[in-house]
């Protein structure tokens, strides 16, 4: 059990507001209004960790979506942990910029 003086590993956060409601609008095309669009923007985001620039993944369920950033340094450590040969920081990084999004590698590769 945690001391009661203790702090988290991870930080909290404090939302807000941490429910939103909105509508699913449409991205026209030439008067065609049948592709569905979800457009998400606000302060709000800062608050619940997100900051421009940043990759995402969205993982797609019917009626839900799960949007959450991509953590390229962890998924750095399980890559060198999970490496049965020895770790290719050049083939890594490849495979990583293949990701959907640009995952930003700057400052994981070791120096050469």
């Amino acid at each position: 059990m945690a001391d009661a003086h203790s702090t988290p590993d991870t930080p909290v956060f404090k939302i807000s507001q941490p429910e939103r409601y909105q509508r699913v609008g449409y991205r026209p095309n030439r008067g065609d209004t049948s592709v569905p669009a979800i457009n998400i923007s606000g302060k709000w985001l800062q608050e619940a960790g997100f900051s421009t620039g940043q990759p995402l993944k969205l993982r797609v369920m019917p009626g839900c979506i799960v949007i959450t950033v991509q953590d390229i340094r962890e998924r750095w450590r399980c890559l060198e942990e999970l490496s049965r040969e020895p770790f290719d920081e050049r083939a890594a990084a490849d495979w990583l910029n293949r990701f959907p999004g640009g995952l930003d590698l700057a400052g994981i590769m070791g120096s050469d």
